[in-house]
C-alpha cells in the first residue's frame, strides 16, 4: 500500500507532500512526494496522521468495558476504529475489588481476542480507582473507595491475567501507602497517574519522586489552582515529569483553559474524552454506568440524575473537531491524541506516522472527520457522517 498525502503529521507538524509506503502491516518508508506518482495511491490529498489513542474510555455506543462480552466489544471496538480511534486503554471506574479484577481479565480476554482484527487496539487497562480520595470523589462511588496499602495492591495484582492486562493505575499521591504503591507499580512497569486527588502540589511532586509521570483529567477531580497553592494543576502543569491528560470534550474544560494546558505543557499535553457507556448516543437515553443511572445532556455531556458530570458522551473524533473549531491549532491537537498519547505510555511503534511504526492511519476530510481508515495497513469503511 501506498499512501500519498498532501499533508502528514509527523513529529508535531504537518509536513507534505509525502508519500507512506507500508508493507506487512508497518511503515515501511517516508519520501517526498513527487508530484509524478502513478493513481494507485490510495489517498491523493487530503491529511494523513496517525490514528487517534484514547486513554481514558470507560464506554462508548452502550458498552460499558468494565462489563462488556465478546459482542459488546466487537461493537465498541468496530465502533471507535470507524471514528479513527485505533488504541484505547479501557478504563474502570471504583467497585469492589473483586469486580474491578475480573473487570481486568475480560479486558485482557478482549485484547487477546481482537489483537489480529482490523479494530481498535486494546492499549492495557486503566484503573481509575479504588485509591482516589473520597474529598475529590467525582462520580465515583466513595463506599467502595480503599486506600493503597500494600494488602490490597496485593489482591489487585495476585491473579496474572489481572497482572498482564492492567496498564495504568490512577492514585491519590496523599493517601496512606500511597508513595509506596507509586514504587511499587512504577517498578513493575505500570504508569502510575495522579488523578481524583486533593494532593498539594509538594504532595504532587514527591509522587513524581515515586515514579508517577501521568495525571488523570486535569483540573477535573482534583484540588485546583491557586496563588499560593498550586494544587494538581499547578504541580503537574511545572513539573515536565507529567504527561497531562486533558478532557477535550470542550465540556469538562473551556477550550481556553485547554490552549492554556497546551501552552504551559506543549507536547505533554494527552487528549483524551473520559467517554463512559452515553458516548456516541443522543441526549437522554438512561443507562447503567457505575452502579448508578447516566444519560447526556443536550451538549454531550454524561451526568447523574442529581447533574453531576459522569463523563464524556463524545468520541475522540468529535473532540478534535471541537478543539480545532475553537480555534486551537489542529497540529497541537492531533499531536496530543497520537504522538504524545504514544509517549506517556512509551510505545515508538503506535501513534506516529514513522518508518517502523505500525500502519495505523486516519485520513481527514476538510471538516476534521475521519474519512479514510487503515488499521495495520488494512482499510476499513467508514460512513460520512
Amino acid at each position: 500500500m501506498r499512501v500519498r498525502a498532501a499533508r502528514a503529521l509527523i513529529g508535531g507538524a504537518f509536513v507534505g507532500p509525502v508519500v507512506i509506503e507500508v508493507a506487512a502491516g508497518r511503515i515501511g518508508r517516508i519520501r517526498p512526494a513527487t508530484g509524478e506518482e502513478s493513481v494507485d495511491h490510495d489517498v491523493v490529498d487530503g491529511v494523513v496522521t496517525a490514528g487517534l489513542l484514547d486513554l481514558q474510555v470507560n464506554g462508548s455506543f452502550g458498552i460499558d468495558v468494565a462489563g462488556a462480552d465478546e459482542s459488546g466489544w466487537r461493537t465498541l471496538l468496530t465502533g471507535l476504529a470507524t471514528r479513527g480511534v485505533t488504541g484505547i486503554e479501557p478504563t474502570v471506574i471504583t467497585a469492589p475489588l473483586p469486580d474491578t479484577v475480573a473487570a481486568l481479565e475480560r479486558i485482557g480476554r478482549a485484547r487477546d481476542a481482537f489483537a489480529d482484527e482490523p479494530v481498535t487496539r486494546i492499549l492495557g487497562a486503566h484503573l481509575e480507582g479504588p485509591f482516589l480520595s473520597p474529598a475529590r470523589k467525582g462520580a465515583h462511588r466513595a463506599e467502595h473507595m480503599l486506600v493503597p496499602e500494600r494488602p490490597h495492591l496485593d489482591t489487585l495484582l495476585a491473579r496474572p491475567a489481572a497482572r498482564e492486562a492492567l496498564r495504568t493505575v490512577t492514585l491519590a499521591p496523599e493517601l496512606p501507602g500511597a508513595l509506596d504503591a507509586t514504587r511499587r507499580l512504577t517498578g513493575e512497569g505500570y504508569v502510575v497517574a495522579v488523578g481524583h486527588s486533593d494532593a498539594t502540589a509538594a504532595q504532587v511532586h514527591a509522587a513524581g519522586d515515586a515514579g508517577a509521570t501521568m495525571t488523570t483529567h486535569v483540573f477535573n477531580a482534583q484540588r485546583p489552582l491557586k496563588p499560593r497553592e498550586p494544587g494538581v494543576p499547578g504541580a503537574v502543569l511545572a513539573d515536565d515529569r507529567f504527561f497531562v491528560g486533558t478532557i477535550i470534550d470542550g465540556q469538562h474544560l473551556d477550550p481556553r483553559v485547554v490552549s492554556l494546558v497546551l501552552a504551559s505543557a506543549g507536547r505533554r499535553t494527552v487528549g483524551v474524552t473520559d467517554a463512559i457507556v452515553t458516548a456516541g448516543l443522543d441526549a437522554g437515553h438512561w443507562l447503567d454506568f457505575g452502579g448508578q443511572p447516566v444519560a447526556n445532556d443536550e451538549h454531550g455531556l454524561g451526568r447523574r440524575r442529581d447533574g453531576t458530570i459522569a463523563g464524556a458522551g463524545i468520541v475522540l473524533d468529535e473532540g478534535v473537531r471541537r478543539m480545532i473549531g475553537a480555534g486551537i491549532d489542529p497540529a497541537a491537537v492531533l499531536t496530543a491524541c497520537t504522538e504524545t498519547a504514544a509517549r506517556s505510555l512509551g510505545r515508538t511503534d503506535i501513534g506516529h506516522v514513522a518508518e517502523g511504526a505500525v500502519a495505523d492511519l486516519v485520513q481527514w476530510d476538510a471538516g476534521w472527520h475521519p474519512a479514510q481508515v487503515w488499521i495495520g495497513g488494512r482499510a476499513l469503511s467508514v460512513t460520512t457522517r
